[in-house]
């Protein structure tokens, strides 16, 4: 058996059933996240009153859902795809389901090498720039080739990869890291390689425009002048004129450093853009620029885990983000990305090594600490979604209780997993 997401009016909806997606925007709605088990009359009358149909969660025979559909109604990799994705955003379509073609051990085992030559390459670039020399597109090529071929196999393989980043150089690594999350929604959304290719550059080089700047400035761990906040924010000019420059550049590159600090409320910068202003592929790179950089270790702002970046996602989606991109977003690297150390609601902590797509809340777990935070003799891996369905009646099962910060309690995930 396998699952499949139908539409269903709310006068039909019985108590049991996973309620996937609303017919209206997550936030604004008492549910915290997309994605929950309908279990009493109080959430069933909520949703009677807020929407008039839902998208819920079902069994079939078939083996998996056929992309085709989707994939037909949003432009299958034509020039123009990214306008058509945008559009069909716009009117609530759901991107199709990937399956991935390799087993996550078996990628992590192909790059995780690669990953290592890649963070030197793109540092190289980078200090390049710093020395005031012309940016070189032609060494990031081969990088963002591999990443793109990558995360085609397997979508969470970099994803791990890039989790393990907290003693590198935040603004190389931040390039990197908002590569990956680029790629990975870019291909929940069913872009083409080729413009996932320039997806995946223009979100390394987001934020080649701060190597002009004072290092002083970057590294500094308390509240900036008006002045320097002036300095700070003409980075994006600064990118823009560096890329520019760059003989062969690709006009999405450009456009993605240019409006990744824009926003859907008009509040962003520099050109203080809104709505469908924001080029869809600008709305990716502010999304995932966000997203890194609250999950980083930074000098002037701690590390959220992955669980609080989401919910400080969620409260402005509808104003810095279009109305649901958020959900997408979660939807393509999970609330708990793969790599992402948690402790369960027994005390157990353990790290994501798989993700499921359908219920975000309830991914495959390998438990590496006990209840007592110990080291456990036994590395057991555990499927969240198979403990609610085996639960007995008046029992919770296990639950992710929180997310953690990266290195909590000294665990490198690598060590039990590479």
């Amino acid at each position: 058996m396998s699952t499949k997401i139908i539409e269903l009016p709310v006068e039909q909806l019985n108590l049991g059933v996973y309620v996937a997606q609303l017919d209206r925007p997550w936030i604004g709605t008492p549910f915290l996240f997309q994605g929950f088990t309908l279990e009493n009359e109080d959430d069933l009358a909520e949703l009677r009153r807020l929407c008039r149909k839902v998208y819920v969660q079902v069994e079939v025979e078939e083996e998996e859902p056929k992309p085709a559909t989707i994939r037909t109604r949003i432009g299958p990799g034509t020039p123009d795809s990214l306008q058509e994705i945008s559009k069909a955003l716009e009117t609530g379509l759901t991107p199709a389901v990937i399956k991935d073609s390799i087993p996550l051990r078996t990628e992590l085992a192909t790059v995780k090498g690669a990953y290592v030559e890649a963070k030197k390459t793109v540092s190289g670039v980078y200090q390049t720039l710093c020395a005031g020399r012309d940016l070189d597109l032609a060494q990031l090529d081969h990088v963002v080739d591999w990443m793109v071929d990558s995360v085609f196999r397997n979508r969470d393989a970099m994803s791990w990869l890039v989790r393990m980043k907290s003693k590198d150089d935040y603004l190389y690594h931040h390039s990197i890291a908002a590569s990956v999350w680029a790629l990975a929604f870019g291909r929940h959304l069913g872009l083409d390689k080729e413009t996932l290719k320039s997806v995946g550059t223009g979100a390394m080089l987001l934020d080649i425009g701060k190597t002009q700047l004072p290092t002083e400035l970057l590294n500094a761990n308390r509240e900036l002048t008006e002045q320097e906040w002036a300095m700070l924010r003409g980075h994006v000019e600064s990118g823009v004129r560096l890329a520019s420059e760059t003989a062969g550049v690709d006009a999405r590159i450009l456009a993605m450093i240019s409006s990744h600090h824009e926003r859907h409320d008009g509040s962003g910068y520099p050109e203080k853009l809104a709505g469908d202003s924001i080029p869809l592929i600008g709305r990716i790179a502010a999304i995932v620029d966000a997203y890194d950089a609250m999950t980083s270790v930074r000098r002037y702002a701690r590390v959220r885990s992955t669980f609080d970046a989401i919910r400080e996602l969620q409260r402005v989606n509808g104003t810095w983000f279009q109305p649901g991109f958020v959900d997408l977003f979660v939807q393509a690297v999970g609330v708990f990305p793969t790599g992402t150390l948690v402790e369960l609601n027994t005390g157990e902590v353990g790290v994501v090594v798989a993700q499921n797509r359908f219920r975000r809340l309830r991914p495959e777990v390998m438990l590496i600490l006990d209840a007592g935070k110990k080291l456990r003799k036994e590395f057991t891996i555990i499927d969240l979604h198979a403990c609610e369905a085996n639960s007995k009646p008046g029992r919770a099962g296990l639950w992710i209780q929180r997310g953690l910060e990266p290195d909590a309690y000294g665990i490198d995930p690598t060590e039990y997993f590479l």
